[in-house]
């Protein structure tokens, strides 16, 4: 699934997908086939800093930039496997998502999150949170988040007889919430994935570019303790390769490594409920996540029932 932390010209942004996104690889029941979709969650960088004073920090914890065609280190990640739903199958997701900076707090709830198979190859998903978010003490800033809408295409199937690897892969559009005037509200990004199956366990990850400036890669290992419960670990990493990037003159960094961990239970059949805790893991900076937390309940169906 996934997590893109983005803004334009001027933004620092923090890219920790893998907390929410890589919960949907885990939550839909066995007989949804455990999905995993990259999922992106919008945040409130651009709204927020836009309600600050001029003389309050910004949302991304950083100095105001006013120069024209500067810019902050933007970072994206994005999490997903090879698997796609049977043609007609889709998936619904409820959540919440949390995190803390040292700069600011933000909650996005609700998030919803919608994936459904057009072909036996072809998936297509949207992301659309609702943020709230402001500095310690400070006013609460809210609104609709960053859009996500995705195609995934699935290049070999892994689940096959004799087959246990698998590959996909996913483009999508972003639709920013916020963007400065000398910036486009729209980008795109093209991650690669890779899953490998093998018993009870299941290991894939992805890689690729975002058209903000952001090369990363993500990875995680998911265990099936039964039919019906399932714990997956990830670690994502994001580089900003801005020209335009004053990250380390403003002391942050230019590179971001996150890690996290989720359960997910099937309590009916086409009904989970998921959990997940997260954090920074590489050298910290105002906008480093101190603690990530997410969970919600997805719901599989089938359009032809």
């Amino acid at each position: 699934m996934h997590d893109v932390r983005c803004r334009g010209a001027r933004m620092s942004t923090a890219g920790y997908l893998a907390v929410f996104c890589i919960t949907a690889c885990a939550l839909y029941p066995r007989a949804a086939a455990a999905q995993g979709n990259g999922h992106g969650n919008g945040h409130a960088y651009g709204h927020y800093k836009n309600q600050l004073t001029a003389s309050g920090p910004s949302a991304a914890g950083s100095p105001e930039l006013q120069i024209s065609g500067t810019g902050i280190r933007t970072f994206g990640s994005w999490l997903d496997d090879a698997t796609v739903m049977p043609e007609g199958a889709g998936s619904v997701t409820l959540a919440f998502s949390y995190w803390r900076t040292p700069a600011y707090r933000e909650l996005d709830a609700p998030v919803i999150d919608g994936s459904i198979a057009l072909t036996r190859r072809i998936q297509v998903g949207l992301s659309a949170p609702y943020y709230h978010a402001g500095v310690p003490g400070g006013p609460i800033a809210r609104g609709l988040g960053d859009l996500y809408l995705s195609t995934k295409i699935q290049l070999r199937d892994p689940s096959l007889p004799g087959r246990c690897v698998g590959f996909s892969a996913t483009p999508l559009v972003e639709i920013l919430s916020y963007a400065p005037p000398d910036a486009s509200r729209f980008s795109w990004a093209l991650p690669g994935s890779i899953e490998i199956r093998q018993g009870p366990v299941r290991a894939f990850g992805s890689a690729g570019y975002f058209s903000r400036g952001a090369l990363f890669a993500s990875g995680a290992m998911e265990l099936a303790l039964s039919e019906r419960v399932w714990i997956t670990g990830s670690i994502s990493r994001s580089h900003s390769v801005r020209k335009d990037d004053l990250s380390v003159a403003l002391g942050l960094t230019q590179s971001r490594t996150d890690l996290s961990g989720s359960a997910a239970v099937a309590v009916l059949p086409g009904m989970s409920v998921f959990g997940a805790v997260g954090r920074t893991i590489s050298r910290h900076d105002a906008n480093s996540a101190t603690v990530s937390i997410s969970s919600g309940v997805a719901f599989a169906f089938n359009v032809r029932d």
